[in-house]
């Protein structure tokens, strides 16, 4: 992908490249713009000169008594005495061919000058373009004039080097200065759009915020253009949150009208209603169903995403309190060991939906004793849940994290507490694996950190 392309595909990319387009062609056109301008001013001091030898050669200029043409004094005084200098000047007419030292003799032709009756009666030079004998460029300047009643035409001429090499050595000084100026106009390029769009990565890092559960809203902003967009974004979180809210509600309002009547239907049947265990087993596998579901639709509901900060501690001592009034009979013994008061970017509920069942597995499982251990690694929290139970074959493993899934049934249970734990986990940007450890299981809860 080639650097036009990259500069496309951002916003700082394009004013960057059409700025930076701009100013070059702006400093071209003015380098154009001042080769012109210092052209003409060279040329203006070549043509008053020229003009200078004309009207001292017109003036020298009179008419003998034998009706000749003469010259009065001399006009070959430098550059006009140096020989192919370029700098010429030749009188022709009524019979008479006079010229500079300069030309050695020889004449000059060149292109009739535009004919303009005004240049004729105001005798006014002209400017014309021509080459002497050795192809050298020339700029000419001729008039017209009448000595006596005698028509003649002066000429002066000088190289095209006079203006040219001028103008190129006044140029040599502005070029340097035109590229110093490009390129402060390009640092104030890269300054300005640096400046200007600081407000957008601002909200970018804000919506990033937002989307990590490290803060609740976007920040005003004092950028009249962005507000409206803070503005509605906002509006849209609140509308989301109440929807969540509700949304809530209304799945614990499910859980409970179903619920209770299966559960009510599952003490309804004994074996005398229902010899075979037929009825029992599908509102078993209905119970299953609705668990299932009902989980799923509380993690798409879930708090991921709002700021969160939950004390991992905290809700591993609430869960273990439950679960050993559960398994009281079992004797299970829970070694709890953390490494400091780390919290979570994870809500309450949620967290205690983690680590329920993670831990409520290990109680299931372990013969003796379960091992919880909670420690910072980076960004994340990493809580072990270890259980001296039979653990899980290799290729097992990744069976057990398949939701409805039983390894065993010689444990009660419906399958679905490590899959929900892994889904809830995921929508935090964490994650849930299990390990072998030979004699055991080894249940690995990675979540993020919770920011100040």
């Amino acid at each position: 992908m080639n650097m036009r392309v990259l500069l496309k595909q951002t916003i700082a990319g394009r004013l960057i490249m059409f700025s930076t387009l701009f100013a070059f062609s702006m400093i071209m056109i003015a380098a154009v713009v001042l080769w012109f301008i210092v052209t003409s001013l060279v040329r203006e001091q070549v043509d008053q000169r020229l003009d200078v030898q004309l009207e001292g050669l017109r003036n020298a200029l009179s008419l003998s008594a034998d009706g000749k043409i003469l010259l009065k004094g001399s006009f070959d005084g430098p550059p006009f005495d140096q020989p192919t200098s370029g700098w010429y000047w030749q009188i022709k007419g009524a019979g008479t061919e006079l010229s500079s030292r300069s030309l050695s003799g020889t004449y000059l032709e060149m292109a009739s000058p535009r004919f303009g009756w005004a240049n004729v009666l105001l005798q006014r030079s002209q400017p014309a373009e021509g080459v002497n004998g050795s192809g050298v460029r020339l700029h000419f300047r001729t008039v017209n004039t009448l000595v006596g009643d005698r028509p003649v035409a002066i000429l002066a001429a000088a190289p095209r080097s006079a203006i040219t090499v001028p103008a190129l050595r006044a140029l040599a000084w502005l070029i340097p200065t035109m590229a110093t100026l490009g390129a402060v106009l390009i640092g104030g390029i890269f300054l300005q759009v640096r400046y200007g769009l600081k407000p957008l990565r601002t909200l970018t890092s804000d919506l990033v915020g937002v989307r990590a559960g490290q803060q609740a809203k976007l920040q005003s902003v004092d950028v009249k253009e962005l507000v409206p967009i803070v503005n509605e974004v906002n509006r849209l979180i609140d509308l989301n949150e109440a929807r969540l809210t509700e949304t809530r509600v209304h799945f614990a309002n499910i859980a409970h009208s179903l619920k209770t009547p299966v559960a009510s239907l599952q003490l309804a049947l004994t074996d005398r209603n229902d010899p075979t265990s037929e009825l029992r087993d599908l509102v078993d596998r209905i119970e299953m169903r609705l668990r299932h579901h009902l989980a799923r639709a509380r993690s798409t509901v879930s708090a991921a995403g709002k700021p969160q900060a939950t004390s991992v501690g905290a809700r591993i001592d609430d869960v273990l309190n439950m679960m050993r009034r559960l398994y009281a009979e079992r004797g299970i013994a829970a070694e709890v060991r953390v490494a400091s008061e780390i919290r979570v970017a994870c809500s309450v509920e949620d967290l205690e939906e983690i680590l329920g069942n993670v831990i409520d597995n290990a109680f299931k499982w372990a013969r003796s004793s379960i091992a919880i251990s909670v420690e910072g690694a980076g960004e994340r929290a990493r809580i072990t849940v270890v259980d001296d139970g039979p653990g899980v074959a290799g290729g097992a493993i990744e069976a057990a994290m398949k939701p409805g899934v039983r390894i065993d049934e010689a444990v009660p249970g419906h399958g679905f507490g490590l899959s929900i734990s892994k889904e809830l986990a995921e929508l935090y940007g964490g994650s849930v694996r299990l390990e072998s450890a030979g004699g055991g299981l080894i249940v690995v809860i990675e979540l993020p950190l919770a920011r100040a």
